[in-house]
C-alpha cells in the first residue's frame, strides 16, 4: 500500500521547464512532499528558537530571489534566531544548507523494489528522484545522469522502469499514482507502446475508481482525447492522429463502463450479507487456502471436510449452480473473483449496565485531568509510514475439478504463499474477459504490427481506414458531431427519470500535423467512408470489378424463397467489402442472414464467422443454418446454449478418453472443417480462435452492439463484413451514465449510417397482422415497410372483447386516479397491474392460447416484479415447468423482448401522473419494440391523459386508436374505422406462410 503521506496529487508542473511559480506554490505535488521532509528535519531547530516561517522558506522562495535568501537559514538556525532577518526570527547564526543529494541509482532501486513487491518504496524512490530533479532545475545546477535521452529521463530512470512502476501501481489499485508516473514520462518526452499500455489497462483491478482510471488514460493519451483534456503531448506512440484519437475515445469508454460495472458489484458485495450472496451463487464462504499442487503458481481454495467424513470435502456452494437447473449462473472458469478473509458476523455484545450520574461525572473529570498531561503524538514522516499488508486479492479461476469442491486461481497480484489457512471467501466480480478482449482487439486493429514489426492482425487495412475516418479533425469538431449523433438524451433505461438534455463539456483541443501511418493506408475523411464500403470483391478477395455472382444469387434466392429486398441485400453482401442491412421487426433478418452465409460458402468464403452480442441471437443463427444444411459449430458455455442445439457444440467433437492436447486438436479440426462458426462477439475473441482466420464475418443485431464490442470479431482476419441490425430499435445497453453521455450507445451500425453509408432495407414484414405493423411503419420507417402476411392468417385471439373484432389492437384506459408509484429506483402502478390481470383472465379462460403464447411487457423493473407476484398469487406459472419443460407467461422489460415475438402481447405503460410526463417511455426506439412483438394481437393498458400528452410517440398512437375506434369504451370516426378495417397485406411474396392454430391449453388454477 502507498503510505498515506504520499497519497497526494503531484500536479505542480506542466510538462515544461520548472518555473518560479511552480516553486512558489505550496500546494504543488512534489514540493509538498519535500516540504514535509523539510519540516521533519527542521523540527528540532524550530523548537530551539527558529522562526516558524524559516522551515518553509526553502521551497517557497523563488530562484530569482536574492542570494542571501536562497541558501541560508531555510530550515532553522542555531540558538534563538534562525531567520534571515528580524521579521522571521531573532539573531541567530546563518546556516548554509547544501542541496539535496542525488538519489543513488534510482533506476536500479525502483526495479528492485517492484520485483520484491515493495511498490510503495518503489514509488518513494521515484518521488525522491523527481524532487532532486526539481531542486536542481530550480537553482540551475542540474547535471544530467548517464543514459540515452530518448529512452532515459534526466535522473537515469529508463523507459522500461517507468512502465514497470506504472504497471505495479495499477495492479495495486493506485491508478492515481500511476498517472503521476505517466505525467513524468510525458514531461521528459519518453514514449510507451500502445501494446504495453493496453496490457496495463487490462490489469486494472475491479476496485479501481473510474475517475482515477480515466486520469491515467488522459495522462498517457493527452492531446488525442475527445473529452475535456487541457494538455498536449501524450506518452503513447501512434502512427497518425486519427488512430490515436480513435484509440483514446474507445479506451475511455471501455474504462468508464468496466469501472462502473465493477463499482456497482463492489457496492452490492458491501451492502448485502455474505449468506445472501452465497445463496445467489456469487459467493463462497469459509474456504481453506493453500498453494495449488498443479503447475503454474496457482492458489487452491477448497471447502472444509464433512463432519462425519474427514477425508471428504463438501461441495462448494457457488459451484452447485453449474449442474442445477435453478437459473443461477454460479461461478465458472474464467470468472474474475475477489479473494479475502472471511469474518463471520460478531455476536451481539451484552448491553452495559447503566451508570449513575455521579460515576459519569467522576470518569469525565479523570479523563480531562489525564489528557492535560499526555503529550500529543508526533506525525510520522512520509518515509516512516509502515507497509500495510495486502488483505484483498483479485484473480481468475482457471481450473474447477469435477468434484466441485475446490478452485484453482491465478492471482493478478500478490504472492500465493501469503494466502494460507482457513476462513477465506471469494466473490464474483465484473466480467474481465470481455473487457480485456475488447481492448486487445482495439489495439490489434489499429496497430496491426507490434514494435518488432511482426504482423499480429490479418484484417484488411481498409477497415482501419473506415473506423478511424474523420478522427484526424480537431477534438471540438468531433465532440460537436458526437453530441449531434447521440442527441438530447432524455432516454435512459430503468429508473432514471431525470431528463438528460445536457451535452458533454466543451473540450479544449489542439490541431495536429502528423505524417500518415503507412503508404496505402493514409488517413481519410469521413466523406470517403461510403466509397470504401462500396469497394467490390471478386472471388479472390481483391478490390476490383464485381465477380460473377449472378448465378449464385439466383440459386440462393430460389433455395430460400427470398423477396426482392432480401435478394438485393444478399447480392450486395456478397460483392461489397462492408454491407449494412436494416431489418425492421418481422422482416426476416435471420432468414436473410442464413441466405447470405449460403451464398458466401458457394463463392468460397468459408468458414464464415457468425456472431452477435446475445446468446439468443446466436442460437437463432445456429438453428437457421442447421435447417439450411450448413455444417455449423457453436462456441460458448454449455449452459448458455439452448438444449435442443447442444449437438452443435464444439465439445461434441472431442473423442472419449482424449487427452488435453488431443481434445484441443480435435476442436481445432472441427472449426477448420466447419462451414460456419457461431459465437457471441466476446466468444469470437477467445484464444482458441487465434490460429484461425475468418475472411467473412456476419454480425447479427449489430445495432445492439457497442462499437468496441463490434471490433472483437473483426480482429480475426476479416476481409468482408456484413452488419445486420436496425438502428430504429433499442440501442446497446450501457451501465455507465458517463459512458452513455460520451457516446458508447452509438453502435458501429448507427455511426456508419450517419457517415453516409446507405443500408439495404428489408421492406416486407411477415410477423404481424397488417394492422399491427401499420402505425410503426408510418411512424418509424416513413411507410416503407410493407406487410406480406394477409390479415386472415392472423385472426384475433378469443377471450377478449376487441373493439373491432377484425382488428386485433386494443387500448384499455385505466381510471383517472390510477396513479404511478415511485420508489426512487423504479416505477410501478398497482391499479394498472390489476387491469392487466383482468385482461389475462379472459384470455386464459378462453383456452385458445397457452400461457407460453402470451407475453407481458413493461418498461420498468418494479412493474415486472409486481405483475409476477400477482401472477404467482393466482397460481399462474411465469417460469419453466421442471416436469414438462413448458414455459409459462413471460413478463419482461422492453429490453428483454428485443428480437422476440409472441402470439399476443399485453403492454403495461405504467406512467400516470398529473405532470403528464412519461420519461424514457417516450423514446421512439423503445415504443417501436413494444408495439411490434405480437403476431396476432396487442393490448395496451395505460393512462390515457398521460400518454396522450406525449408528442413524440405515444400521443400520436393514442390519437390514432381513438379515431380508429380501437379504444375500449370510445367510439371512433366512421371513416377512420373503415380505413383501419381495410388494412391488409401489401404483397404476398416471400417465405411461405401457413396458418397453424395454437393448441388449446388448460386454464391455470385461480384463473377459472
Amino acid at each position: 500500500m502507498i503510505p498515506a503521506q504520499m497519497m497526494m496529487p503531484m500536479h505542480g508542473y506542466d510538462g515544461g521547464v520548472p518555473t518560479a511559480s511552480m516553486h512558489a506554490s505550496a500546494s504543488a505535488g512534489y514540493d509538498q512532499y519535500i516540504q514535509a521532509q523539510a519540516q521533519a528535519r527542521g523540527a528540532s531547530a524550530s523548537r530551539s528558537g527558529g522562526g516558524r516561517h524559516a522551515r518553509y522558506q526553502h521551497h517557497n522562495t523563488p530562484p530569482s530571489a536574492s542570494s542571501s535568501h536562497n541558501a541560508y537559514a531555510h530550515y532553522g538556525g542555531r540558538g534563538r534566531g534562525g531567520g534571515y532577518n528580524a521579521t522571521y526570527g531573532g539573531r541567530g547564526q546563518k546556516k548554509k544548507v547544501s542541496a539535496p543529494k542525488p538519489p543513488p541509482n534510482p533506476d536500479k532501486q525502483i526495479k528492485r523494489c517492484v520485483n520484491t513487491g515493495e511498490t510503495s518504496r518503489a514509488f518513494e524512490c521515484f518521488a525522491n528522484a523527481m524532487a532532486w530533479y526539481r531542486h536542481q532545475m530550480a537553482y540551475g545546477v542540474f547535471v544530467r545522469a548517464h543514459g540515452d535521452p530518448a529512452t532515459t529521463c534526466p535522473m537515469g530512470i529508463d523507459n522500461a522502469t517507468y512502465t514497470k512502476l506504472m504497471t505495479a501501481l495499477v495492479k495495486e489499485t493506485h491508478a492515481d499514482h500511476a498517472s503521476e508516473v505517466a505525467r513524468a514520462m510525458a514531461e521528459f518526452g519518453l514514449k510507451m507502446s500502445a501494446k504495453k499500455f493496453t496490457e496495463i489497462l487490462q490489469s486494472i483491478p475491479c476496485r479501481t475508481k473510474s475517475k482515477e482510471a480515466l486520469a491515467l488514460v488522459d495522462a498517457c493519451c493527452r492531446g488525442t482525447v475527445v473529452g475535456d483534456v487541457s494538455t498536449s503531448g501524450g506518452v503513447l506512440e501512434f502512427g497518425d492522429v486519427a488512430t490515436a484519437a480513435y484509440y483514446t475515445k474507445n479506451v475511455r469508454l471501455l474504462v468508464m463502463e468496466f469501472c462502473e460495472e465493477s463499482n456497482q458489484i463492489m457496492d452490492r458485495i458491501k451492502k448485502r450479507s455474505p449468506r445472501s450472496l452465497e445463496q445467489a451463487g456469487t459467493c463462497a464462504l469459509e474456504l481453506v487456502a493453500k498453494p495449488s499442487k498443479l503447475k503454474g503458481g496457482r492458489l487452491c481454495l477448497s471447502t472444509r471436510p464433512e463432519l462425519d467424513k474427514p477425508n471428504t470435502l463438501t461441495r462448494m456452494s457457488c459451484l452447485k449452480a453449474l449442474d442445477a437447473n435453478d437459473g443461477k449462473r454460479g461461478v465458472q472458469v474464467g470468472d474474475s473473483i475477489l479473494v479475502r478473509r472471511y469474518q463471520p458476523p460478531a455476536e451481539p455484545e451484552p448491553e452495559p449496565e447503566k451508570e449513575s450520574v455521579t460515576d459519569i461525572a467522576e470518569k469525565s473529570e479523570l479523563k480531562a485531568t489525564a489528557a492535560a498531561f499526555v503529550p500529543r503524538p508526533k506525525a510520522p514522516t512520509p518515509l516512516a509510514a509502515p507497509e500495510t499488508p495486502m488483505e484483498e486479492y483479485e484473480g481468475v479461476i482457471e481450473i474447477v475439478p469435477y468434484t466441485l469442491n475446490e478452485l484453482h486461481i491465478k492471482l493478478d497480484h500478490g504472492d500465493v504463499m501469503d494466502l494460507r489457512g482457513d476462513d477465506w471467501r471469494i466473490d464474483r466480480l465484473a466480467n474481465r474477459i470481455t473487457y480485456t478482449r475488447q481492448l486487445e482487439s482495439l489495439y490489434e486493429l489499429l496497430e496491426p504490427k507490434d514494435p518488432n514489426k511482426k504482423a499480429v492482425c490479418n484484417t484488411h487495412p481498409v477497415f482501419r481506414q473506415i473506423l478511424t475516418a474523420g478522427f484526424q479533425r480537431p477534438a471540438k469538431e468531433l465532440m460537436d458531431e458526437l453530441t449531434a449523433a447521440i442527441g438530447t438524451l432524455n432516454v435512459r433505461a430503468e429508473g432514471d427519470e431525470v431528463a438528460t438534455n445536457e451535452s458533454p463539456p466543451e473540450p479544449r483541443y489542439v490541431t495536429y500535423d502528423v505524417p500518415p501511418w503507412e503508404p496505402g493506408c493514409e488517413m481519410v475523411d469521413r466523406d470517403a467512408v461510403p466509397a470504401l464500403c462500396q469497394g467490390t470483391i471478386n472471388p479472390t478477395g481483391d478490390l476490383s470489378l464485381p465477380g460473377p455472382y449472378d448465378r449464385v444469387v439466383d440459386n440462393v434466392t430460389r433455395m430460400h424463397n427470398l423477396n426482392n429486398s432480401q435478394r438485393d441485400a444478399m447480392k450486395a453482401a456478397l460483392e461489397r467489402r462492408l454491407t449494412l442491412i436494416q431489418g425492421p421487426p418481422g422482416t426476416g433478418k435471420t432468414h436473410t442472414s442464413v441466405a447470405i452465409v449460403r451464398g458466401m460458402l458457394e463463392i468460397g468464403h468459408g468458414p464464415v464467422l457468425c456472431t452477435s452480442d446475445s446468446n439468443t441471437a446466436v442460437d437463432n443463427m445456429v438453428e437457421g443454418l442447421a435447417k439450411a444444411g450448413v455444417q455449423v459449430i457453436r462456441l460458448g458455455r454449455p449452459e448458455a446454449v439452448r438444449p435442443d442445439l447442444a449437438r452443435y457444440q464444439i465439445e461434441n467433437a472431442i473423442p472419449p478418453g482424449a487427452t488435453k492436447h488431443e481434445a484441443y486438436e480435435a476442436q481445432l479440426r472441427a472449426v477448420r472443417y466447419a462451414q460456419a462458426v457461431c459465437a457471441t462477439c466476446s466468444g469470437s475473441g477467445s484464444d482458441f480462435l487465434d490460429r484461425i482466420n475468418f475472411s467473412a464475418v456476419m454480425l447479427d443485431e449489430a445495432s445492439q452492439v457497442t462499437e468496441p464490442m463490434s471490433l472483437v470479431p473483426l480482429a480475426n482476419g476479416c476481409q468482408q463484413l456484413v452488419l445486420v441490425g436496425d438502428h430504429k430499435q433499442l440501442p446497446p445497453t450501457v451501465v455507465s451514465r458517463e459512458a452513455e453521455l460520451a457516446g458508447m450507445t452509438l453502435s458501429l451500425f448507427d455511426r456508419l449510417i450517419r457517415a453516409g453509408v446507405k443500408p439495404y432495407l428489408l421492406d416486407t414484414q411477415f410477423r404481424m397482422h397488417p394492422a399491427i405493423s401499420y402505425f410503426p411503419s408510418l411512424s418509424f420507417y416513413k411507410g416503407m415497410v410493407k406487410s406480406g402476411t394477409p390479415a386472415a392468417m392472423r385472426p384475433a385471439p378469443k377471450g377478449f372483447n376487441w373493439p373491432i373484432p377484425a382488428v386485433p389492437i386494443a387500448f384499455c384506459p385505466t381510471p383517472a386516479d390510477a396513479m404511478e408509484a415511485n420508489d426512487n429506483l423504479s416505477y410501478s402502478n398497482k391499479q394498472e397491474a390489476e387491469s392487466v390481470m383482468t385482461v389475462l383472465v379472459g384470455l386464459l379462460q378462453a383456452g385458445e392460447l397457452r400461457p407460453c403464447h402470451i407475453g407481458i411487457v413493461t418498461p420498468y423493473a418494479a412493474q415486472v416484479k409486481l405483475i409476477r407476484s400477482l401472477l404467482r398469487s393466482r397460481g399462474v406459472r411465469t417460469g419453466i415447468d421442471k416436469e414438462t419443460g413448458e414455459a409459462g407467461i413471460e413478463v419482461s422489460s422492453v429490453d428483454g423482448y428485443q428480437g422476440r415475438e409472441k402470439e399476443l402481447m399485453i403492454v403495461s405503460t405504467v406512467r400516470a401522473n398529473n405532470l403528464n410526463t412519461i420519461g424514457f417511455v417516450a423514446d421512439a426506439r423503445r415504443c417501436n419494440v413494444t408495439l411490434t412483438r405480437a403476431r396476432r394481437g396487442v393490448i395496451v393498458v395505460g393512462h390515457m391523459s398521460t400518454l396522450a400528452r406525449d408528442r413524440r410517440t405515444w400521443g400520436p398512437w393514442v390519437q390514432w386508436v381513438q379515431k380508429s375506434g380501437l379504444t375500449v369504451g370510445v367510439k371512433g370516426r366512421p371513416e377512420d374505422i373503415k380505413a383501419v378495417c381495410a388494412i391488409d397485406a401489401d404483397t404476398t411474396s416471400g417465405p411461405a406462410q401457413r396458418l397453424v392454430p395454437p393448441p388449446r391449453g388448460l386454464v391455470p388454477k385461480g384463473m377459472r
